[in-house]
């Protein structure tokens, strides 16, 4: 059994110990964010995550000490530390790195607010029920940081994963919502001067959940422009696309009744050239120029008239860059897959995977379309310089704008779920091969 005396020495040990585990968890947190977030500059490593996290837990515990757990060097270096680490090591605007570390340390100070101020005033660590006291502290430095996990996940981590650029305005509103929370509740601490325990409660509650509401609300009506703006981009492609294949099915209906009637084309010419009329003939040869298509021969890779023209543009467009394009395309009799999604999917892997062959000597193209049972699958494999998804694992485009490009993937995404399908992506050293698979009985 412990003696009384011994309680206050083992509560101390205790507390010390959780407080030690709380400065861990902060870092961990900040290094997670940023990590999630933001495109790295180089590969991630898990030694430098775990010496990032272990420099950022020693310097916030050297600051408690020498500071004497004054608050002000402590937000300071909450802030700071996380920030620098960013700007080294990640790509992205230096307002946005600027934010997501304000933002989360009011998150982190406002939920800890919550649990102090769940304790009634007069009280320390010694003065409550001892087992209870652990707990709240607990909860104070490491529960709330597992709670903030999860909204860090849910809120903030999302448009690194779905490649969206959210705008600047967005995250000024942010900030001056969590610096208006942080003047309220750790500058001026008003919830702590409120003589009612039930206000100061709720007014803490209140401060520290409108920034993860405001989070949530910008969540819903980001995907929900997104989604409307890959719809459209959809419907523009597929405006597009029927146009061409009209144009190219013009010109082949053109290049068949040219071929028609070339007897009658080289008899006429011949008659011009006899009676000496030379002008007239020139004349007549310019009139025939309406005619001329640059790749006449099509060739035959399904059976499909609109796949089979598009799949003799990229090829050439691919040839022309000098990139070997290889087909084995074999369609369904029947199937539910419309032919203008499926058209859409090819033209967008296509385009992807010329685009990252352009730049490489020797470069090949690969792409096959067959059924297995009830599934359609289609399988685009590209030359590539490096893996990709270790260097890029969220696939976030490197163009400038990058909420201009991207499109392309998600129309892909939208098709697939369309008809139940699945999306996968691997890569080697020097290949990067898409595979989807869609239900198509």
């Amino acid at each position: 059994m412990l003696s009384t005396a011994q309680l206050p020495m083992i509560a101390f040990i205790i507390q010390k110990s959780i407080h030690i585990l709380g400065h861990i968890a902060d870092a961990g947190l900040f290094v997670y964010l940023v990590n999630c977030y933001f495109t790295p500059k180089k590969k991630i490593s898990i030694p430098r995550n775990a010496a990032v996290v272990t420099i950022l837990a020693v310097t916030l515990y050297l600051t408690d000490i020498l500071s004497h757990y004054n608050f002000v060097p402590y937000i300071t270096v909450m802030i700071l530390l996380p920030l620098l680490y960013s700007i080294i090591y990640f790509r992205g605007q230096l307002i946005t790195k600027a934010v997501l570390c304000f933002v989360l340390t009011y998150l982190v100070i406002s939920f800890e607010a919550l649990i102090i101020h769940l304790c009634p005033r007069g009280t320390d660590i010694y003065a409550l029920n001892f087992a209870l006291s652990l707990f709240l502290f607990f909860m104070r430095r490491i529960g709330v940081k597992l709670i903030l996990y999860f909204i860090i996940q849910k809120t903030l981590c999302w448009p690194k994963e779905l490649n969206i650029e959210l705008p600047v305005s967005y995250w000024i509103l942010l900030f001056l919502l969590s610096f208006g929370g942080f003047l309220f509740d750790a500058i001026f601490a008003i919830p702590r001067i409120l003589s009612s325990y039930p206000q100061r409660i709720l007014l803490t509650l209140y401060l520290g959940l409108i920034p993860v509401g405001l989070l949530f609300i910008i969540k819903y009506v980001s995907l929900a422009a997104e989604k409307n703006k890959t719809a459209n981009a959809q419907i523009v492609q597929t405006r597009v696309q029927n146009q061409y294949l009209r144009q190219q099915i013009d010109m082949m209906d053109s290049l068949k009744k040219f071929r028609h009637d070339y007897k009658a084309q080289l008899f006429a010419m011949d008659t011009f050239l006899k009676a000496g009329k030379l002008e007239e003939l020139h004349e007549y040869l310019l009139s025939l120029h309406q005619y001329q298509y640059d790749g006449i021969h099509l060739r035959h890779f399904v059976a499909d008239e609109s796949l089979n023209i598009i799949l003799n543009q990229k090829a050439t467009v691919a040839e022309k860059a000098g990139i070997r394009f290889h087909t084995d395309v074999v369609l369904p009799q029947k199937g539910k897959i419309g032919i203008s999604d499926l058209n859409v999917l090819i033209i967008n892997l296509c385009d992807n995977a010329i685009e990252a062959c352009i730049p490489i000597h020797d470069a090949e193209i690969s792409l096959t379309i067959h059924q297995t049972k009830d599934y359609l699958m289609i399988q685009c494999t590209n030359t590539c310089l490096y893996d990709v998804l270790k260097i890029n694992p969220h696939l976030c485009t490197t163009k400038p704008n990058p909420q201009m490009h991207g499109l392309g993937t998600r129309i892909i995404q939208e098709i697939i779920e369309k008809y139940d399908g699945q999306y996968h992506v691997s890569s080697t050293s020097n290949t990067f091969t898409s595979q989807i698979m869609m239900l198509d009985q």
